[in-house]
């Protein structure tokens, strides 16, 4: 589809000629398992957990009825209370959805729209980082085993924005999560681990409380010394085969062929239970798959630490360091100087959380501080200045030339 636009903001993102917000290309959906609480599906049998894994075909998210339903669909911040309708469109709508897609490639497990965003409110939510999407839509289940359920008859009525979306940050499918409840980072990989989401397993592992990254005392400060997490061969690890129980288990002890990105894993819940052996230097086994993606850009880790010299002269990435935490740490100790204030201020605020802070925001805040701190770090540029007794100032060539004449 074509698009008239003022200006280009991004790849993805455009101006359009009223001032409008046009995204192009985003997920608003996936095939695969999501996981919903007990008391949102009432007619299905929930697992020992009290949790339901429902499973999306593509044959179901990619019906052309479920595509054509969700075309021109309203674009709204947050779910309404009510399914979006006539009588409650106007405080609701912020924009419309359009161009519904499946993607291709890598993207072919999902449904794409294009988002034409027109309230402020939403377009500044959009700056200032909130862009997770989830659908509302009506749907029905049937219970394929206790805990398991699949989903069919798919009809879009919304495209929410949402803060945090069931499916995280790759996209989302269905209602935002229950904000009533709070989720802690061990649920949080849980769920990812449950419904193998890759993506969201990388976040949560790049974003692991403070307490899991330092040597603050025995057992990591306020955790408990003590972590049991039972994995059952009912909802057995993500392996190689695209649907849950598809596949030996992963266990444990080491038994059955296990990914390399599940060993690391268990081998960081090994660590914090306690059990276990490693006779290994902590944490090599749960880098072992950022070293493997290090490999593919060489110069990016370096470019990393070189800009962390510029802030924090002296400071190194400890040994199977996480670069988004090193990030962190880096601004952390560089805000704590005369120098790194003055710098990061204007950037971050006065009062900046780094722990927190979302990765595309530590991103863009640890470039831009390294480059301020490159260029004040680099010479003034040297002026050649000249001897007014030089032998070829104005004045003495009129005096070597009267000389010269004299003879």
């Amino acid at each position: 589809m074509k698009y008239f636009f003022n200006t280009r903001l991004g790849n993805t993102r455009y101006e359009l000629a009223d001032c409008s917000l046009l995204c192009e290309a985003v997920p608003i959906a996936r095939v695969g398992w999501q996981v919903y609480n007990a008391s949102e599906l009432d007619e299905i049998e929930p697992d020992s957990d009290g949790e339901i894994s429902v499973y999306r075909s593509p044959e179901e998210v990619f019906r052309p009825e479920t595509i054509a339903s969700f075309e021109g669909m309203t674009f709204t911040v947050l779910h309404p209370e009510q399914m979006v309708n006539p009588s409650n469109w106007r405080e609701n709508a912020h924009g419309h959805a359009t161009n519904i897609r499946r993607g291709t490639g890598e993207q072919s497990d999902l449904l794409l729209a294009d988002l034409v965003v027109k309230s402020s409110e939403a377009i500044q939510a959009i700056y200032q980082g909130v862009d997770q999407i989830s659908c509302g839509y009506d749907a029905e289940y049937r219970q394929t085993a206790p805990g398991k359920a699949e989903q069919y008859d798919i009809v879009g009525n919304h495209v929410a924005l949402v803060p945090a979306g069931r499916a995280g940050i790759r996209c989302s499918i269905g209602d935002s999560r229950t904000m009533a409840t709070k989720k802690t980072w061990f649920d949080s990989l849980r769920r990812a681990l449950k419904t193998k989401d890759n993506a969201a397993i990388e976040e949560a592992m790049s974003n692991a409380p403070a307490e899991l990254t330092t040597d603050d005392g025995e057992g990591g400060g306020d955790l408990p010394k003590a972590i049991n997490i039972n994995i059952s061969p009912q909802y057995p690890l993500p392996d190689k085969d695209p649907e849950m129980g598809g596949g030996q288990g992963i266990t444990k002890d080491g038994e059955g062929d296990v990914p390399a990105w599940a060993q690391a894993i268990l081998a960081r819940l090994d660590k914090l239970e306690g059990g276990g052996t490693n006779d290994g230097e902590p944490g090599d086994d749960d880098d072992e798959e950022e070293k493997k993606k290090a490999t593919t850009d060489a110069g990016y880790q370096q470019a990393v630490i070189a800009r962390a010299e510029l802030l924090v002269p002296g400071i190194k990435l400890p040994e199977g360091g996480k670069l988004a935490t090193f990030k962190r740490e880096v601004l952390d100790a560089a805000f704590r100087t005369q120098k790194g204030a003055q710098i990061l201020v204007p950037l971050v605020g006065d009062k900046p959380d780094f722990k927190s802070m979302p990765k595309a925001s530590l991103d863009a805040a640890f470039t831009a501080a390294s480059e301020i701190a490159k260029r004040a770090n680099q010479p003034a540029a040297q002026l050649r200045t000249f001897d007014h007794q030089n032998r070829n100032s104005p004045a003495a060539l009129n005096k070597a030339f009267a000389e010269y004449w004299k003879k």
